[in-house]
Formats: structure tokens, sequence, C-alpha cells
């Protein structure tokens, strides 16, 4: 949720609180009064306010909203507020958008996020990514990747990053929806996907910063262009386990960090966003091998700068390890040395596909590396 600011209206001390943490701190204390008054205080019961993201670039109140089921018994929504943040809704509009699509991503996205927080490398606080830098990643993989024939995945474009010359024949696992050709979903049946050559604007000046911000993309206008999109990009021949296995493959060790950029700006016509071309532009780091991702609206903004010392590292070395683990169940390997939580020797053919799953999500170890 995004409190807006009254047109006209601003913080009281712009100038000492430009992102108006101090005014959200002064929120947060009465949401926390009126959750102490508890039922004797009208209006929305909240429980468990939550401010920690107060000193974050976009300060943020988290809390959870009681709502009574049908059945009588009340499950809670995670909310979060931000103040003067019309971004965060865009985004958020953004990624649902693509849920809508197809089911795919929203269950890939389930099981990436849970091993993120499982394996500790999932709070930002601690130099590891956010919940939204996997997301970009997850959503760069599946719009820069299409069905390779023999139910695989391959890159839209060349091996090298460099754009295809024939670009029209590469059709994504998911639109690119900051680049699709509005027009080509209405088209006859059969019609090779289609990008624009330049990106529309829809400018918005950003509230933080003194630049604007191009913040288009394709928004189904009704049910009958949703339905569309469903139609042409469907999930049903897509499997999850191929899916996710060539995700983790991908970002353990196909991507060049080095050279490239994770970026929703990546096409077949256009290749993979070079790190050469952001330091350029916005000043970013070139000449270090950490995971970089550009933010698809903000593209000054670099999601994955928290990440510091051996952090890049580690969680490239959790891709591996995930996809280490899926290889050896597939390729059903009897050497295989992996343990158990007891410490005893596992035997990973014997697994189910939620026993895969519970075992990839597996919480890391107290006395594992968390750093270098």
């Amino acid at each position: 949720m995004c409190l807006q600011l009254p047109r006209g209206a601003s913080f009281a001390d712009d100038e000492n609180d430009p992102t108006g943490s101090q005014a959200m701190a002064r929120l947060a204390q009465k949401m926390e009064e009126h959750a102490a008054a508890g039922a004797s205080a009208p209006g929305m019961v909240i429980t468990d306010l939550d401010t920690v993201r107060l000193t974050a670039r976009i300060p943020i109140i988290m809390f959870r909203c009681p709502v009574l089921k049908e059945d009588g018994t009340e499950e809670f929504i995670e909310c979060d507020l931000s103040m003067h943040n019309p971004l965060a809704v865009l985004n958020t509009a953004f990624l649902r958008t693509y849920a809508d699509i197809n089911p795919v991503t929203r269950v890939l996205a389930f099981v990436i996020k849970r091993w993120t927080k499982a394996r500790d490398i999932n709070n930002p606080a601690r130099h590891t990514l956010s919940s939204y830098g996997y997301i970009i990643m997850l959503l760069h993989y599946l719009t820069y990747h299409q069905r390779a024939g023999n139910g695989l995945m391959a890159p839209i474009a060349g091996p090298d990053g460099k754009p295809l010359r024939q670009a029209s024949q590469a059709k994504p696992l998911l639109p690119n929806l900051l680049w699709m050709d509005t027009n080509w979903p209405q088209e006859k049946p059969g019609t090779p996907y289609r990008e624009l050559p330049s990106r529309p604007k829809a400018m918005l000046q950003h509230p933080f910063e003194k630049v604007s911000v191009n913040t288009y993309f394709y928004r189904p206008g009704n049910q009958t262009e949703l339905s569309n999109l469903i139609r042409l990009f469907p999930g049903q021949d897509l499997s999850l386990a191929i899916l996710l296995t060539s995700f983790f493959r991908y970002f353990a060790y196909e991507f060049d960090y080095k050279r490239f950029v994770v970026s929703l700006h990546s096409t077949a016509s256009r290749g993979l966003v070079e790190r050469e071309v952001k330091a350029e532009l916005d000043g970013w780091r070139h000449y270090s091998a950490a995971l970089t991702i550009e933010d698809p609206f903000e593209t000054f903004y670099d999601v994955a700068h928290v990440l510091r010392g051996g952090y890049y590292h580690r969680i490239r070395r959790e891709f591996a390890v995930a996809y280490s683990k899926i290889a050896d169940v597939i390729s059903g390997n009897k050497n295989s040395v992996w343990t158990d939580a007891n410490g005893d020797k596992m035997d990973p053919c014997s697994l189910s596909g939620v026993a895969l799953i519970d075992w990839i999500c597996e919480p890391v170890a107290a006395t594992e590396p968390t750093g270098n």
C-alpha cells in the first residue's frame, strides 16, 4: 500500500527528512498506540507492527491485518505500507500482471522465495538480496529464454549475449511487458512474436530523486486482453521441474556476471544489457564479478547494490548447490555424498518431488559459513 500525499503537500521537514522516514516513524507510533488500544479503538485492527525497514532507501512499515474467513477462523494478510512512493504500487501491478498471465510464475516465485529464506540469502540488512531482487532474476530468466524443442530451455539471443539478426523467430516463455508490441496479441494466431523498436513513454517524477522515470509496461486493459496473453503464453506444456532446474543452472554456471547485468531490458533484438554500458551511463561497478540487477523502471538503480564482500559468491554457490541436488536426483547418482539434517547419508534417487523441494529448501545449518 502507498500513502500518497495530497497534491501540493510536502513533508514537515523535507530538507532533513527527504525520504519521509521521520514522518513514517511518527505514523508507526500512532499505529502502535492504536494496536495497543485493541478492540476499544475503532478502525482497522493490526498486529505484529515492524519498523525495521524505516531506515531503508524506501521506508516501509510492515504489519499484519486479521481477516475473518467464511468458516469463522482468522487468517492474516501481510501488509507493507510506504509513503509517497507510487513506484512501489506500479512495481506491484507489474509483478501481478506476470502472475495473472501464467500460474507457473507464481509457483516458481514461491519456491524460490522459500529457498532464499531457508538458505539465509534473503536479507538486505545482512548484505544479501531482497525478495524483489530474486523475482527480477526469475522474470529475466523467463523473458530471456524460450522452448528449445526438446523439452529444455534456451536463451532467445545468441550464446554470447549479442542480439539475433532474426529476432522475430524468438518467442520467450513469458512476454516482455516492457517491450512487447501492444498490437501483437490481437493479431491472428501464428503471427510471430513482436517487440517495439522503441519503448513508449509513461514518465513519472521520482518521489525521492530529481529525475523522471519511464514507468511504461503493457497492462491488459480488460479481461479479453489478459485472456489473449494467457492463450499466447500457456504453461500447461512447461515442466516446473525443468524450469526450476534451468533457472538454478543459468545463474550458477551460464550467466556471465562480469560482462552482463540481470535486466528485463534484455531481449532477442537487443541482447543482454552490458555492464560496461551501465558503468558509462549510470556509474555502476564495472571491474568486478559481483551480481548487478537493473530495476525495470528505475534503470539507474542497482537492486543488488547491497551485496558486500563474499556474499555474491555465497549466493552463486547456493544456486550451484540447488542445481546439483536436482541433477543428482534426475541422473540417479548413487555416489552422491549428500547428508540429511542428522548427518546420515542420503539416497537422492528415493526422493519424491515434494521431498526434493524440501531438501533444496533445507534451512542453512548454524555452522555453515554466511559470508566469505
